[in-house]
């Protein structure tokens, strides 16, 4: 399945939706348009995981090197709007705190 984005601006933060599975086939292009925003100097990074709908370890090795890489440039990471498959792989790999994890209406 295709991983699509839409990237906003609000106020500080640089929200990206996602929609799609972040796989070992999708994962290289969210890697790149967060590179892309960061060369950009949009360091606040709010990623809007309402629509995904599978992470594989792929995926989550993508949003750990996002993760480093905003905070390497002096930026903040959010993961939003978890789906349960989302949210289970991150509980099951004892990942969740390694995120800031927020809800729509805590953005």
């Amino acid at each position: 399945m295709d991983l699509t984005f839409d990237v906003d601006r609000r106020g500080e933060d640089t929200a990206i939706a996602i929609s799609g599975e972040i796989d070992l086939q999708t994962a290289p292009a969210l890697r790149d348009l967060v590179d892309e925003m960061l060369a950009k100097g949009r360091t606040s990074i709010v990623l809007d995981m309402t629509g995904v709908t599978f992470l594989d370890s792929s995926g989550l090795g993508a949003l750990l090197g996002i993760r480093r890489e905003v905070q390497s440039a002096g930026g903040t990471l959010a993961l939003t709007d978890l789906q349960a498959p989302v949210r289970k792989i991150l509980a099951i790999t004892r990942m969740e705190s390694a995120f800031d994890i927020r809800t729509a209406t805590s953005d």
